[in-house]
């Protein structure tokens, strides 16, 4: 039985950095055999119709955190948090898959949430800056390394 798979990137694309997690999922489209790449720039309640009836999913979205490395990628856990996965505009990430879970829906498993550090400053525009536009490609091979490992496994 082949287990469906969702790959879903958050970002919002004309703030520049915040937009990693996008750019990173749609260059995974077509890498990861069986898996559905999904972009949005919504979060809360609009993400349950995107998640429901997967078996597993990777989430890839932007992150700021004191003192960290911009570029920097954290394989994260429930208790940290992207920028759209704990929005103070909606519902909490995994309250949402909680509630996906006793509203009778099929929810996937968190297979990974991937962090990439923006730093405090976000700004207009739909390029990413160039200090993280340096590291896309090694941060991509990593994602893309680390989640057909895990789907081998």
């Amino acid at each position: 039985m082949t287990m469906k798979t969702l790959i879903l990137g958050l970002g919002n694309p004309i703030l520049s950095d915040d937009g990693v997690g996008l750019i990173i999922a749609r260059a995974l489209e077509r890498k990861i055999a069986g898996a559905d790449v999904v972009t949005t720039s919504l979060a809360g309640m609009h993400l349950l119709d995107i998640m429901a009836g997967y078996d597993r999913m990777f989430l890839i979205d932007a992150l700021t955190t004191k003192g960290s490395d911009l570029g920097g990628l954290r394989k994260l856990t429930e208790g940290d948090g992207c920028l759209h996965l704990f929005s103070s505009h909606g519902i909490n990430f995994f309250d949402l898959v909680q509630l996906g879970k006793e509203m009778g829906l099929k929810m996937p498993h968190i297979s990974g949430i991937y962090g990439i550090e923006i730093g405090d400053e976000v700004s207009f525009g739909e390029d990413l800056t160039p200090p993280l536009k340096e590291k896309i490609q090694s941060i991509i091979q990593e994602i893309l390394t680390e989640i057909t490992t895990l789907l081998a496994a």
